[in-house]
């Protein structure tokens, strides 16, 4: 029906405000702007106009079916009342200033979840009534279009055949505005309700963030007396939870939680199968290994399959879940104090007394922090953890001072969990000074954290164990990177691991010490904050999205680059030169359009990247002509490849094999071994030798003189016998010996062979020059020394006068 209006307002406006609404808003305008004034249609088009309009009636009609996702919308809604009422009557509500901030973060979360829920449907119907209210509209426009084409007074009157038609046209269009106006109040109605919905859902937030402010601002006031103090055991000015109202909160909770995450539990109860299974197995195939079989990680995930399976789908939690409330971390946490006590033989460093203390001081302090402990109980127990852990840290600090012979990542390990005991000394203060929340605060996060590092350890240990049995299978072997490159492999995914489990252990610190929340908000705000560089308006955000997006786009260049020519390349046998043709190509794109996405995310409109072109055209004309040269020389090479990955050339002094053809510059071995990076603009603008372009062949020259007593035709003969049983010489093209000459003390000849490979043509030559000695000195050839002979007229005068019988000197006078 759009083709029936167009009108001429909404273009002028768009053309008069430069700030796009958005699309609901625009379409509400659209159909409150004053339509132009409606003209009667002219009698020789009303038969064309009549089909016209039948048609883009019949093409309305789909769209005024019930949709199916409205449809489920109105389904769900009963069952959406029935959860919001349920979340209502949660018994946390009716003490929400006396719930701690996690609690509240807990609830809010889940108010936020069922809020998202109801956004989407809102913008869902939202989509829907704007579309019906356009409908709508173009179609009562045509209605009146056809009844002022009715009425219009005309010279002739309208043939009956005509005006039956009109009027059955007339019932047609409104027909369709009935349905319409049916699926519009239905909408409506709909929208109404999820309004309501939406209102409450509201409402309630507003309460829990306003408790939840309160709580985290009296956390930082005193809430008991000071141990020195009368009446230190009397319970404080913020309300103490009691272990029952606890028990029942919690309840509700992971009743909640099951309910909503039972497919997530289905796949992380698969992800620990998917672990176990294959561990018994090794267990049951191979029995436990010796105490000395293996590395530590090897025998611990074949000795403790069940406890290593169970503390890696545990730790792969997040990754099943979006959100975990307080009581869920909390079962994680003491879930894995098993795993880790039947690890840690094997994966914990000695002293490992210690450290299980740590953990189980940390699982007692779990909870206490979820609240299962009266409030005598838990402040007794706030002031006993601290020192607790502070002995265990010295007793750990004694017992690495005596193993000098831990490793260096263990030794770290231990340093760190003696560093992370250090806010105990502030936590101790704080209970006994009368600050007994923000106490619990620094016990929960250290504990939390020391457990987290622990965790972490194994995790990373057990993964890396896992990858290097994985890549001894014949599955893994089925990679060319596995087959090739195992050791770099494994040890690059090894790292991987250690940077998630050091990201696993941040992350916790700052959950733990509940500053995530603050740091995200001041982070929003640092982000927001914008300057001005003349008509250029950049924010701490747009920068920092443009250089994360370029670091990434680098990161997944390496990425793609490394699958091509490790796994995706060599399998088509296309040649070293033309996989990495093609694998620099794929570079230069992903890096074009990260680029693009950049200044896309960096808030960068095509204005202001003209300015920064042109900005950039100046930088590069006074200092970076050089850079952009190589650059596009780097294209050349890719383009038009005159050189290759894998070639020998030659250029002034250089002679060596291409490793590597880069953005800017290009690597080449050379023949001492010495790794040269040569510019790009090099390559391209100077005289360069590729003696393998076409092909691998190398001619050899060897120069041989023998003496002028030998027959030429002989020695040739000779040379060609040699050459033709030479190992490594090819007998196509055809092997020559030339005579090139006559020299001062040889006749001169040239062995000319080809060899099939550059890199063997010292080896033949020297090879070839060793057998023609031979072959010469068999035959009794010689090979002459250079000499002179020298023609003396006179020398008489300076020769003595033999006497006796020797022998005498003559001079030949006439020579």
């Amino acid at each position: 029906m759009c083709a029936l209006a167009a009108p001429a307002q909404a273009q002028q406006r768009a053309e008069t405000d430069p700030t796009p609404p958005s699309e609901p808003l625009q379409a509400v305008e659209r159909l409150a702007e004053p339509e132009p004034e409606l003209e009667p249609i002219p009698t020789p088009q009303i038969g064309r106009r009549i089909e016209e309009t039948f048609r883009e009636l019949q093409d309305v009609a789909p769209r005024l079916r019930r949709q199916r996702e409205i449809k489920v919308i109105r389904d769900a809604l009963p069952r959406f009342t029935r959860e919001v009422d349920l979340m209502r009557a949660l018994p946390a509500l009716e003490r929400l200033h006396g719930l701690s901030p996690r609690a509240l973060l807990d609830l809010e979360q889940e108010w936020e979840r069922i809020k998202m829920r109801l956004s989407t449907w809102q913008s869902e119907l939202e989509a829907r009534v704007t579309s019906l209210a356009e409908e709508r509209h173009h179609v009562g426009r045509a209605k009146r279009i056809w009844r002022l084409s009715l009425e219009a007074e005309r010279p002739e009157p309208l043939p009956p055949s005509q005006l039956q038609r009109i009027q059955r046209l007339q019932g047609e269009i409104r027909r369709v505005n009935r349905r319409l106006e049916r699926r519009i109040d239905e909408v409506l109605e709909l929208q109404g309700q999820l309004s309501d919905e939406g209102l409450r859902i509201a409402a309630m937030l507003a309460r829990i963030q306003s408790a939840r402010q309160q709580a985290r601002d009296e956390r930082v006031q005193r809430d008991h007396r000071a141990l020195w103090e009368g009446g230190a055991w009397l319970p404080g000015a913020r309300p103490e939870a009691i272990p029952t109202q606890v028990a029942e909160e919690h309840a509700a909770t992971l009743s909640t939680f099951l309910r909503r995450e039972r497919v997530a539990l289905a796949f992380q109860g698969a992800c620990f199968l998917a672990f176990a299974l294959p561990l018994f197995w090794l267990r049951r195939r191979y029995g436990e290994p010796a105490p000395r079989e293996h590395v530590a990680p090897l025998r611990a995930l074949r000795a403790r399959p069940l406890a290593s399976a169970s503390l890696m789908t545990l730790v792969a939690t997040p990754v099943f879940h979006a959100y975990e409330p307080s009581v869920v971390r909390a079962l994680v946490l003491l879930l894995f104090v098993p795993a880790i006590v039947r690890l840690a033989p094997y994966l914990l460093p000695a002293p490992r007394r210690p450290q299980l203390g740590l953990i189980a001081l940390a699982a007692v302090s779990t909870v206490v922090a979820v609240g299962y402990a009266p409030p005598v109980l838990r402040r007794a127990l706030l002031l006993l953890l601290p020192f607790g852990g502070i002995a265990l840290a010295f007793l750990l600090h004694r017992g690495v001072a005596k193993s000098p012979r831990l490793s260096g990542a263990r030794r770290l390990t231990a340093w760190i969990l003696r560093l992370a005991t250090l806010p105990l000394l502030f936590a101790s203060w704080y209970g006994a000074a009368g600050y007994v929340e923000r106490a619990a605060v620094w016990i929960d996060g250290t504990f939390t954290l020391i457990e987290t590092i622990v965790v972490a350890m194994m995790a990373v240990d057990l993964a890396s164990g896992m990858m290097r049995m994985a890549a001894r299978h014949r599955w893994a072997r089925a990679l060319f990177t596995f087959r090739k490159r195992r050791l770099a492999a494994t040890r690059t995914l090894a790292r991987l691991f250690r940077w998630i489990g050091l990201g696993g252990v941040l992350y916790a610190a700052l959950v733990g010490f509940d500053v995530l929340d603050p740091l995200l908000e001041g982070s929003r705000l640092v982000l927001r904050k914008s300057y001005a560089f003349g008509s250029i308006e950049l924010s701490v955000g747009e920068v920092i999205a443009f250089v994360a997006v370029i670091a990434g786009t680098f990161v997944v260049v390496r990425l793609v680059h490394f699958l091509l020519s490790q796994e995706v390349l060599p399998r088509f046998y296309l040649g070293q030169g033309t996989e990495a043709a093609i694998s620099l190509t794929v570079s230069y794109l992903l890096v074009a359009l990260g680029v693009v996405l950049a200044f896309g995310n960096a808030g960068v409109n095509p204005e202001q990247l003209a300015l920064l072109g042109g900005a950039l055209g100046v930088g590069i004309g006074f200092g970076l002509q050089n850079v952009v040269s190589n650059f596009v020389s780097g294209l050349i090479l890719v383009a038009e490849r005159p050189i290759k990955v894998g070639d020998v050339i030659e250029m002034e002094d250089l002679v060596g094999t291409v490793q590597r053809i880069g953005i800017r510059s290009s690597t080449v071995r050379s023949l001492t071994g010495a790794e040269v990076i040569v510019p790009n603009a090099d390559l391209i603008s100077g005289n360069l030798v590729n003696w393998t372009l076409s092909d691998a062949r190398r001619r050899i020259d060897v120069k041989v003189g023998t003496g002028y007593d030998h027959d030429p035709a002989e020695v040739k003969q000779i040379l060609e016998g040699a050459v033709r049983g030479q190992r490594g010489v090819l007998h196509d093209p055809k092997p020559e010996v030339l005579c090139t000459g006559f020299g001062d003390s040889s006749v001169d000849f040239e062995v000319r062979v080809w060899t099939s490979s550059y890199s063997e043509g010292v080896r033949v030559y020297s090879a070839l020059a060793q057998r023609i000695y031979a072959v010469l000195a068999e035959e009794g050839i010689e090979i002459p020394f250079p000499q002179r002979d020298l023609h003396v007229k006179s020398i008489e005068a300076a020769l003595p006068q033999s006497s006796g019988s020797g022998d005498s000197v003559t001079a030949d006078e006439s020579a």
